[in-house]
């Protein structure tokens, strides 16, 4: 199973537009911004650094003022501004109009500050101050518009977002979308004539998805909580004590990648008889639109050319109706219910039955 990240799993119980909004609100535009220290990075966060930043940058200043005058205090502000522009330029969390503005900023500081002192030397106490104000609006921008990760409040127990579970465990979520996905584009692809009951299925499906999601947080805090007491055991008699804590937790992983297996083969199943499907629709339209060209060949009776009978093309597209109805009846031999827990197929066992039927009728149609 790949590594990617699933989407942003939302309550099937909620309205199609409701459930369409959360997913679209709680989608971040990329992995959300994380510290060093493992820390996500919110507006609060921010806001505190900012203060903390401006704090620091103004105690410098005012000390280097007070120890040497204005000179030196002008030049520790010119060079905290021009440090803070080469942060918003570096920065990828930086938003581009901040990025701009801290760039302009900086070259017209530069550029403008002699000329300040130049013009007014009485009141050049002044300049490293104004210096001062220009870093900090420069680090209220930033903490204003860079690029922190969402947490909305209001979707709060209706969406389980990727955050939520394990980095290990995404493969299992990713794996359950992609099959509810392979249903769903075999629902558009069937249109009017869906007959493998694939809204029933999606139903089903989100359902499980939902659990399974559910699941997969209450194992992440459990994990986390387990390996905290295993790490703080006094000695191997409590660690023993443990070992039922990792038992389940294992069963329940377990259990897990079983369910998920049952649900990807599901998916490989809708997508046999799709296939089916397609090649049973293909060849009737073969069939359908070969009496144009029975036409055109009897047109060309002059020609003395014999006309070739449709025989063998309706025992081609006879043959495909088969292959797709015996796919169709194979899946339905494992139809979802919507009230438990799906009865998904079983790997094969090798014993003849649907599925080598539908093979040999396969390979007829072939030769």
């Amino acid at each position: 199973m790949s590594e990617d990240v699933p989407r942003p799993v939302v309550d099937p119980t909620l309205p199609d537009v409701l459930r369409e909004r959360i997913t679209r609100e709680n989608r971040p535009p990329d992995p959300p911004p994380r510290r060093a220290n493992g820390e996500i990075v919110t507006r609060a966060v921010r806001a505190r650094e900012s203060a903390v930043q401006v704090l620091a940058a103004g105690f410098t200043a005012a000390l280097a003022s007070a120890a040497g005058g204005w000179p030196l205090g002008l030049a520790v502000a010119v060079v905290i501004l021009l440090a803070q522009v080469l942060v918003l330029i570096c920065v990828e969390d930086t938003h581009p109009a901040t990025r701009v503005l801290g760039a302009t900023a900086g070259a017209g500081t530069v550029v403008a500050t002699p000329a300040m002192v130049m013009a007014a030397p009485d009141r050049a106490a002044v300049v490293p101050w104004l210096v001062f104000g220009v870093f900090v609006a420069l680090v209220g921008a930033d903490a204003t518009t860079a690029r922190v990760s969402r947490t909305p409040d209001d979707h709060e127990g209706l969406a389980i977002l990727p955050d939520d579970v394990s980095d290990h465990d995404h493969a299992h979520l990713s794996a359950v979308q992609r099959t509810i996905d392979q249903v769903a584009s075999a629902r558009d692809e069937l249109g009017g004539g869906d007959s493998l009951d694939t809204e029933r299925a999606l139903a089903v499906l989100r359902d499980q998805e939902w659990r399974i999601a559910k699941l997969l947080v209450r194992q992440r805090e459990l994990r986390r909580a387990h390996l905290r007491r295993w790490q703080r055991a006094a000695s191997p008699r409590v660690r023993e004590a443990l070992k039922p804590q990792r038992e389940h937790l294992n069963t329940v992983d377990a259990a897990v990648r079983a369910r998920v297996e049952e649900i990807t083969e599901y998916g490989r199943l809708v997508e046999r008889a799709v296939a089916a499907h397609r090649e049973w629709e293909q060849c009737q339209e073969a069939l359908d639109s070969t009496a144009e060209y029975a036409e055109h060949l009897a047109s060309a009776a002059f020609l003395d050319t014999r006309p070739t009978g449709l025989g063998a093309l309706a025992v081609t597209a006879e043959a495909a109706r088969r292959v797709r109805d015996e796919r169709v009846r194979l899946l339905a031999d494992h139809a979802l219910t919507a009230g438990d827990a799906p009865d998904w197929p079983a790997p094969d066992d090798g014993a003849p039955g649907a599925a080598e039927r539908v093979s040999a009728e396969s390979d007829r149609l072939g030769a």
